[in-house]
């Protein structure tokens, strides 16, 4: 084997096109593995972990560069590959959207082109969008941050001038929203309805308006406020805002509120406007004071599933507590795999996209298995030191902000999770692998064809040691979506891996099956 890499000085293409120019030299005649990516000191570290290190990108490579490095089975294929990509970038990038061949390049021109909008949403790198926020609500638009990396400054600053404006701030950090029926940045494609949600967290307000779905309901708005709203530092400013729209939205009939704990001034405000409110309150505050929401005159839910089990039953007037939202595992099955296992065989690796369904996971595995290493911020885990190598029973968030810089979110390139899954087959404790698929708008096209071509490698290698692995999945999504849940489901049920409705299901499932 040899690996080659080049490095393109001051060269900046955005992650769609990385992910794009990356695939097509994996399929270069002789090529191994492939990267094209920008040189972050943590893009670095993964192109070393990976087998794709050169001196020339210890020596070279910087921040602001582009890296293009190729392992191939010889010298000559590797040039051939580099070359080839190169030809690539020198080609015209053919670009569409709604306007045909004319793409607005400022957002000054988008607006002179759509003079009717009401919205905007940036995705920019984290260091630009405090300007171009200041120009749409100069403009009198609301505004959704889908950008990471953005400063606590920034976000206070933005946000208290939306304020000051009576417009919306949702983000930074902001992955999904869905506004009047429209479906904005990593949402699905769920009925309209009666059921309003106000989440700081994407893949959870992503779970919770699937269920209603697939429950039989459906979503007036769901408004995404970013992570760190609810710290202390930015006062829960956007989820107020979304709060009180949905008291007011004679669409709503039912809230649910989703979030990790808030800060307690947080918790307080949010809490106290929930009392007054006239319409049903659900909080899922993932890990929180189940009591204080009950004092508050609301319905508590200890997780996403129970949160949209409950709004829909409070929406078609039966108890709250009714219908299949408590959790309990399949012992049978259970029994069953574990039996599977050989000697040694005890560990969880956990693989997510989604950081609230990561985090979830991490509350309902709490004392069940054993200590947890996880790169997320959870009081009750440990954190794990080299988040390219997992230990005892790990939680890995793929979507946290190391693994995203320079490169696509993992909802929309799996790659580098899909080579993590052959990592964790390779280690003969590995017991179960867990994994979140997230379907619809800008996710990938089909998640479980994608993991299935690492879940084969991986069951090949473990067939070939004797050892049996387990993976377990969910799949948030409807078969409204564009990647069709239950295809999706079949596809995963096919090939033996165990499939479950939700999130918290699945888990549960995990805590039971290596339960001490």
């Amino acid at each position: 084997m040899y690996v080659k890499s080049h490095i393109l000085k001051n060269t900046f293409r955005d992650s769609v096109y990385l992910m794009r120019l990356s695939s097509t030299i994996r399929e270069f005649d002789g090529v191994i593995e492939a990267e094209s990516i920008v040189g972050t000191d943590h893009n670095k570290k993964f192109l070393r972990s990976g087998g794709l290190w050169t001196e020339e990108i210890e020596k070279d490579a910087g921040a602001n560069d582009m890296i293009i490095a190729v392992k191939a089975e010889n010298e000559e294929k590797a040039e051939q590959a580099i070359q080839s990509a190169l030809d690539e970038l020198n080609k015209q990038v053919d670009r569409e959207n709604l306007l045909g061949d004319f793409v607005p390049r400022t957002f000054e021109t988008a607006l002179q082109n759509f003079s009717g909008a009401n919205i905007a949403l940036l995705s920019i790198p984290g260091r630009h969008v405090r300007r171009e926020a200041d120009k749409v609500l100069d403009a009198g638009l609301h505004l959704m941050i889908f950008s990471d990396n953005v400063s606590l400054e920034d976000e206070i600053a933005l946000k208290q001038k939306a304020l000051e404006k009576d417009l919306l701030v949702m983000g930074p950090d902001c992955g999904t929203a869905i506004i009047n029926g429209t479906p904005l940045a990593f949402a699905n494609e769920v009925r309209q309805g009666k059921i309003g949600v106000v989440a700081a967290a994407g893949t959870g307000l992503q779970e919770v308006s699937s269920l209603v779905n697939n429950f039989g309901e459906g979503i007036s708005q769901g408004i995404g406020t970013g992570g760190r709203d609810v710290k202390a530092a930015v006062g829960g400013v956007t989820m107020v805002q979304g709060l009180k729209a949905l008291l007011n939205d004679s669409g709503t009939e039912v809230i649910v509120i989703i979030s990790k704990p808030p800060d307690t001034e947080v918790t307080e405000k949010v809490l106290d406007i929930a009392a007054e409110s006239k319409k049903p309150v659900v909080v899922n505050f993932l890990g929180g004071d189940l009591d204080q929401v009950r004092a508050a005159g609301c319905e508590p839910a200890e997780t996403l599933k129970e949160a949209a089990q409950k709004a829909v039953n409070i929406l078609r007037k039966k108890d709250a507590d009714s219908g299949d939202a408590a959790l309990k595992a399949d012992q049978k099955l259970a029994g069953s795999e574990k039996g599977r296992f050989k000697k040694g065989q005890k560990y969880l690796r956990a693989l997510y996209s989604g950081g609230t369904l990561a985090y979830e996971t991490l509350i309902l595995l709490q004392d069940k298995i054993g200590p947890v290493y996880t790169n997320l911020s959870y009081e009750y885990a440990e954190t794990i030191e080299d988040v390219y190598k997992s230990r005892v029973n790990t939680v890995i968030d793929f979507g946290e902000d190391e693994f995203t810089q320079g490169r696509l979110h993992p909802m929309i390139d799996p790659s580098l999770r899909n080579s993590r899954i052959i990592e964790e087959a390779k280690d003969p404790e590995t017991a179960v692998v867990m994994l979140d698929l997230v379907l619809g708008y800008n996710a990938h096209p089909d998640p479980a064809g994608s993991a299935l071509e690492a879940i084969k490698e991986a069951k090949e290698i473990t067939v070939q040691e004797g050892r049996h692995l387990s993976f377990v999945t969910t799949v948030c999504g409807t078969d409204e979506d564009i990647q069709v849940r239950s295809e999706q489901v079949a596809k995963l049920e096919k090939e033996g891996v165990l499939v479950f409705q939700s999130n918290a299901d699945a888990a549960v499932f995990v805590a039971e099956l290596l339960s001490k």
